[in-house]
Order: C-alpha cells, then sequence, then structure tokens
C-alpha cells in the first residue's frame, strides 16, 4: 500500500540552506553573507573572526550560493575552459592537467578540460556552452579573430600553448623540437654517432613525433651522428623485431644508442634488451621522454628528457588569474625549459 503516513517515498524533500539560514545562524546581516562567500571582505572591512564565522557556518549548514546568481551579479562565470588536443593520456599530459585544475580551484576557478575531437569547430561550440571567463587552448584554436571574438562575449584571460610565442595572446611555448635535439646532444655527448629514433606509429600523435624528429635530425646533422627512424606500434612483440633485427646488423653500422619518443615505449625497449642479455650503457644506451615516475623506479634508472619544470601549469595558471582580475602583471609568454634528466642507461 502507497501513501501510508511515514513512507519515505512521500516524504518531503530537505530544505535547502539559504543565505538568510547562514545570516540567522552567524548573527550577521545576509549582505555580510554575500560579501564573504563571494570574497570581498576586505572591501567592506569584515574582520577576519566575523568571516570565520560565516565560513564555518555556511559549511556546517551545507549551504552553496547559486552559481547562475553569481554569475548573472558579476556578469560573468568562473569557469575556465582547458580545451586539450586529442592526445594519449601519458604521464605529461596527466600531470599538467591534474595541476591546472588543481591550481585553478585553488584561485577560486571551475575548471573544465575539453578534449577536442575530429570537430574543426570544438572550441567555439564548447564556449557557447558554458561561457567561460578563461580559456587555454592550443595556439591553432586562438587565432588573432578568435581572440577578439572570445573578448568580446565576456572571455578575459586567454592562454595558448604552441611552438612559438604568439603576438596577439599569451603563449606558453613548449618546443617540441628542441625535446628531440636534447636527447641526440645527450647521447653524442657520451660518443654515440650512431642512433637509433623509436618512434610510434600512433595518428594521434604524428605531429608530435614529426616536431621531435626534426629537432632530433638537425641535432644529429651537427653532431655527425648517423640517426635512422623506426616508427612501430607501442607493443612488446613488434618492438622485439625491430630491436633484433638492429642487434642482428653488422657492429659497424649497429646503433650504439636509441632515442625513444617518450618513457613508455623506451621502457619496453629496456625490458626487450634487458632479455636479450645486452649491457646498458655498455652495448647500447637509452633515452627516453617524459620524466615519468616509471622512469625513475626502474633499474637501470632511465635517463629521459624533462619538457619543462613540474610546477609550470601552476604558475600559468597565476597569469590567467591576473588577466581575469585585472591584477597583477604577466609576461607576454612563458617558454618551457627541457632538460635532461640523466640516469643509468646513457
Amino acid at each position: 500500500m502507497t501513501g501510508v503516513a511515514g513512507d519515505p517515498r512521500r516524504a518531503p524533500p530537505a530544505k535547502r540552506p539559504t543565505s538568510r539560514d547562514v545570516a540567522l545562524a552567524a548573527g550577521v546581516s545576509r549582505a555580510t553573507v554575500s560579501y564573504v562567500l563571494n570574497g570581498r571582505h576586505a572591501k567592506h572591512r569584515i574582520t577576519p573572526a566575523t568571516r570565520d564565522r560565516v565560513l564555518e557556518v555556511a559549511e556546517r549548514l551545507g549551504y552553496e550560493p547559486n552559481a547562475v546568481a553569481l554569475a548573472l551579479r558579476a556578469g560573468r562565470t568562473e569557469i575556465v575552459l582547458v580545451e586539450m588536443p586529442n592526445w594519449p593520456i601519458g604521464p605529461p599530459v596527466a600531470e599538467a592537467i591534474s595541476t591546472m585544475v588543481e591550481s585553478l580551484e585553488q584561485l577560486g576557478y571551475t575548471p573544465l578540460v575539453h578534449f577536442q575531437r575530429a570537430d574543426p569547430q570544438s572550441l567555439a561550440h564548447a564556449h557557447r556552452r558554458v561561457h567561460p571567463v578563461g580559456v587555454i587552448a592550443p595556439g591553432r584554436e586562438l587565432s588573432a579573430d578568435v581572440v577578439t571574438r572570445l573578448h568580446a562575449l565576456g572571455t578575459r584571460g586567454l592562454v595558448a600553448f604552441d611552438q612559438r610565442p604568439l603576438s596577439h595572446v599569451y603563449t606558453y611555448v613548449i618546443e617540441q623540437s628542441r625535446i628531440g635535439r636534447l636527447a641526440i646532444e645527450h647521447l653524442a655527448d657520451r660518443g654515440h654517432r650512431r642512433v637509433l629514433a623509436l618512434m610510434p606509429n600512433d595518428p594521434g600523435v604524428r605531429e608530435l613525433v614529426g616536431q621531435r624528429l626534426a629537432g632530433a635530425a638537425a641535432a644529429a646533422r651537427e653532431h655527425g651522428v648517423t640517426l635512422r627512424r623506426a616508427r612501430v606500434p607501442v607493443s612488446r612483440d613488434s618492438l622485439e623485431r625491430t630491436l633484433a633485427a638492429e642487434l642482428d646488423r653488422p657492429k659497424r653500422s649497429r646503433a650504439t644508442g636509441i632515442y625513444a619518443f617518450n618513457d613508455e615505449l623506451a621502457l619496453v625497449a629496456l625490458g626487450v634488451l634487458r632479455d636479450r642479455g645486452v649491457s646498458m650503457p655498455e652495448d647500447m644506451a637509452l633515452i627516453g621522454c617524459d620524466d615519468s615516475p616509471a622512469a625513475e623506479l626502474v633499474r637501470p634508472r632511465l635517463t629521459t628528457v624533462r619538457f619543462d619544470d613540474h610546477g609550470r601549469w601552476r604558475e600559468i595558471a597565476g597569469h590567467l588569474h591576473a588577466m581575469i582580475s585585472g591584477e597583477g602583471d604577466y609576461p607576454s609568454a612563458t617558454v618551457s625549459e627541457p632538460a635532461v634528466i640523466a640516469g643509468e642507461t646513457t
């Protein structure tokens, strides 16, 4: 039988606490509650003790300001749209996303990570849906016309990441070719003049592969290194075949060093080489890229390339906040500083 007294299915929903409830419990006005929860307590000379009491009561009651109402009053949302290329979620991409999300949340924003797919209008569609106050996106998505249009629609902060500085928008410069260059220079400095570049044949990273190979090839020409390229699936079977063919070459033409596109590929190669009794770095040197946790934990410790300081995205989030808030200065560009993290395989 339904509809009887005490039936939990007919219980009225719990009343959602309001700012009036917070004000009554804290013994302050609703205006004071609004100032505190909107971060304007200092401007209105609200004491730290009052601020802390309001925050404690709001948390205890489970009060959450209406996001739509806040946006209407402020004339903007607090959403930051992070547009990521459709890259595999390896350690550097995962770390970048995690650091950005944490940093933006600490600054009071709501980050939304959006992965670009085949739709060339992906960013425009996402922007129309959420009306972000800030946007972080690949440089190719933020042309001068797009930047002008986004500013007109209320976006206050824009960050592009690209291979080179863009004159019309703040740019985080990540020069992928420099990563390949550093890997080859590191091997050349250790006397290696025949290097095999192991690159994935994944279409999703074709552009990155090309950029890193371009830097590797330029460094090879400058240092008298013979560079051979092998594009392979990231699987043990395919790497076993590729490395077996390399080790079967005559000694005078066999590679003495391997540059792997990323640590994932390098670690599979490391396992294959160890199983074949190849001593590293005496018989074969190996360098990866990403400075992943696995590179540090494996033995021998993998030599790798770090594409930038691990906290760089925290710095980028701070610059974006300066743009949005109008408080503080920020540069026109931030250039990544890749570096070789020397391990035991070179």
